[in-house]
């Protein structure tokens, strides 16, 4: 069953003004939990408004790009250059077993030809391996002929707290033969005391162009236990749940049709090429499931017509976790999707959130008190804190999180009042409240000693207010 979005008219109307001339108080008003786009906004975040922007923001240059008219959004067929096959007799020409091979002879073909785009049919199957793109590769498009994505599936099983040491004696046999650029991509990951949240990714993409469709990538890291376990002792607060299925590394124009990408958290990471640029990517008729930052990153990322499932194994949990720059014109949209759940007990309740803004790189918060004597947390050189006081660089406050969703059904697991989550709680080392525009950004600089024009080097506060967070259309699920 289906309602609209509970918003009055009136409190919508008060909302949209806190998106062009708020003011702090009503930045922390009932009303502005759920600021909403009008029609003239939401024409902005069209996707083909979106994506034509691409470069360091603020001299971005147009790009015009349209997705859903290349031949892959159109379901065409396509004419594979190599074929993925476990049943077949591999020649290391055309013909390969895994899909890793596959794109390593890609990679060292396309030197002779590198704008040409090279098709990589993978034939339905479990791939249990790790599939890395570098930067130099020609524009590839990897692709299923199954029945739907579920049937040709990517899989492995690596997580944040897995060491270089374990990395290496499960995958070092995968890279011991392929392209210099691919091995220099695991030689990245294998000599870390841990490898952390980025070198788990199943699927690591860094190249310009790349393209999937009707594929599954996995990360299966605890898909056969569940993942509630990460709340109890003595796993809470250790990191090493996290577990990447997709990370989109710096990849301009990458695009992904009737994808799945499961995981739980951090399934789906997208990482611009640079500090404040606009890198674009596209997701259309695609689903996406996780439980606690499950999409998440700086790049602009359009998702279109997808399906984002939240499951509720663990009693908290945010669908995305964007650290977008202040000065990059786009973050996460959300357009025509839907914002599902798995009907578990904790997605019932109804306390789930849209997002939470990635305070990235915070060691420490100057946004509220935290139990120590003598602590502080003040603008700095360096991401740096040794109780009890700290300091923060520019970079890291600019990180504000930019999220818009619009025409899209939102589930009964997210909380209706407040969709949009502080990071972390107030006296946490690393808190920050939610900011729905530059208004609020301003405000919290300021009451916090920042001055945003002496301190950070910033013109006059901007008037409207740019937007970071908000909604327009959506409807909302009553289970």
């Amino acid at each position: 069953m289906t309602t609209v979005v509970h918003i009055t008219t009136a409190a919508a109307a008060a909302a949209a003004v806190l998106l062009t001339c708020a003011s702090s108080v009503q930045a922390q008003s009932e009303p502005a939990r759920r600021p909403q786009l009008t029609a003239e906004q939401a024409r902005h975040y069209a996707y083909s408004e979106v994506l034509k922007y691409v470069g360091p923001a603020g001299s971005e240059r147009i790009d015009p790009w349209d997705p859903l008219a290349d031949p892959l959004a159109r379901n065409a067929a396509l004419t594979p250059d190599y074929v993925v096959d476990q049943a077949a007799k591999a020649d290391g020409i055309k013909i390969f077993n895994t899909v890793q091979a596959a794109v390593s002879r890609a990679v060292a073909d396309s030197k002779a030809a590198p704008t040409k785009r090279l098709y990589l049919l993978v034939k339905p199957g479990t791939y249990p391996e790790l599939v890395y793109v570098p930067a130099v590769a020609a524009p590839l498009t990897l692709y299923g002929d199954g029945k739907d994505a579920a049937a040709t599936r990517i899989t492995a099983k690596l997580d944040a707290s897995a060491t270089g040491a374990d990395y290496t004696a499960l995958y070092a046999g995968q890279f011991a033969a392929v392209a210099p650029e691919i091995r220099a991509m695991f030689d990245s990951v294998k000599d870390r005391d841990q490898i952390r949240t980025f070198g788990t990714a199943t699927v690591w993409v860094q190249s310009d162009g790349f393209q999937a469709r009707n594929l599954t990538f996995e990360n299966g890291y605890n898909k056969d236990i569940g993942n509630a376990r990460a709340e109890a002792l003595p796993n809470v607060n250790n990191v090493h749940h996290q577990a990447l299925a997709l990370q989109v590394d710096g990849a301009d124009k990458a695009q992904f049709e009737n994808v799945r990408l499961i995981g739980f958290q951090d399934t789906l990471y997208v990482k611009a090429k640079a500090v404040a640029t606009s890198t674009r990517s596209f997701f259309n008729k695609s689903y996406i499931e996780g439980d606690v930052d499950f999409i998440f990153g700086d790049s602009t990322a359009y998702f279109y017509q997808s399906e984002i499932k939240t499951l509720g194994d663990r009693g908290v949990s945010y669908v995305a976790a964007p650290n977008t720059n202040i000065k990059t014109r786009y973050g996460f949209v959300f357009d025509s999707s839907r914002f599902t759940h798995d009907g578990s007990a904790n997605a019932r309740a109804g306390q789930f959130h849209l997002m939470r803004q990635w305070f990235h790189n915070s060691k420490c918060t100057p946004y509220a008190k935290v139990a120590l004597t003598g602590y502080r947390c003040t603008l700095g050189t360096t991401d740096v804190y040794r109780a009890p006081a700290g300091t923060l660089t520019k970079t890291t406050l600019e990180t504000v999180g930019k999220m818009v969703v619009l025409n899209s059904r939102i589930g009964a697991h997210i909380n209706r009042e407040r969709p949009w989550a502080d990071w972390n709680k107030p006296g946490a080392i690393a808190y920050r409240p939610v900011q729905y525009s530059s208004n609020d950004y301003w405000h919290n600089l300021a009451r916090n000693g920042i001055d945003p024009v002496r301190d950070l080097g910033y013109g006059a506060q901007p008037s409207p207010a740019d937007i970071f967070v908000a909604e327009f259309n959506n409807q909302h699920d009553d289970e």
